[in-house]
Parts: C-alpha cells; structure tokens; sequence
C-alpha cells in the first residue's frame, strides 16, 4: 500500500473506529512499537487473551520465533482463528506490501513457541495449502473483517500460517 492517504473507510467500521485504524498503522514503526507493548502488556497479565476477553476483544496469542538474520528470539502479538488443535494466523501487516518480519523468520525457521494465555507449547508453523486458504479465509474475515479490508489495499498476497503444536515449552 503505497498512497495511505488514499484509503477510503469500510462501511463496517465509524469514523472514529476507522481513524484509530489509521493512526494506529500509520507507520511501521508505529506497529512495531505498539506490538511491543501488547507482548508487554500480555507478559503482565496474560489471562483471557487467548479467548478474545483481553484489551482487544480478540483472540490473541504470543509467536516467539528465532530471527532469521539475528538468530535471537523474537516474540509478537497476533490475533488467531483457533482451527481444532493449531491456531491460524494471517501476515497482513495492516496491508503494507512487505510481509510482517514474523512471517519472514518462521518461513526460514518454522520451528517455533506459542504462548496461550498461560500456556506455553513448542510448535511449527506452515503456509496454509491454497485448499486451507479458501476454507480458512472466510473464517478469519469473519473474525477479524479489517483483514478482508487491508487485503484490498495490496496486491501482495497475505501469508495464512498455520502454527501446529508439537508439546510443551
């Protein structure tokens, strides 16, 4: 998405929603700064994340995964569909054209932890078959309907990951 400026609010959402949206993803940075506080803030108190009764109103997790170049852990908050026993997450990244440095890293690593409120498990991530895209995305829009949103800004595809546990952390 090159041009913000030129985004038109979604029928879905009030003028005052729509221009939180805008300020809260109106730089990368800002993105990056606010997901570290919400890794802080879910740190702290991190009961009822998972099942949408946090801040948000969302269902959230934590995705710890290895940095690609660095090699350090890197840990961000992302909203998720839980899909029976693996949790699905989309690389949106508020619709920019780059895809989110999570994606990046898991795709080179797809060894990786996730955190469930309390719970902690190791897990491996996956791109979604283009199968699971079409039966996945109705449902994550459902969920979350700015996703379906900021996909209509770019032309670049949303990473759809799916995060299977293998056991405890």
């Amino acid at each position: 998405m090159s041009n913000r400026k030129n985004m038109k609010k979604p029928d879905f959402m009030s003028d005052e929603d729509f221009k939180w949206l805008m300020d809260a993803t109106s730089s990368l940075e800002r993105i990056k700064g606010d997901a570290k506080a919400d890794t802080e803030a879910y740190l702290a108190n991190p009961d009822g994340r998972s099942t949408g009764k946090g801040p948000s109103g969302l269902p959230t997790l934590l995705l710890t995964c290895l940095g690609r170049k660095s090699g350090e852990k890197r840990t961000t908050p992302l909203v998720f569909l839980q899909d029976g026993d693996d949790m699905v997450v989309v690389g949106s990244l508020a619709g920019y054209d780059q895809n989110p440095a999570w994606y990046l890293n898991v795709s080179a690593n797809p060894k990786c932890w996730v955190q469930l409120d309390r719970r902690r498990m190791t897990a491996v991530a996956r791109d979604a078959t283009d199968g699971e895209r079409k039966n996945l995305w109705p449902r994550l829009t459902a969920l979350f309907p700015v996703w379906d949103y900021f996909q209509k800004q770019t032309d670049r595809p949303f990473p759809i990951v799916i995060l299977s546990p293998t056991g405890p952390a």
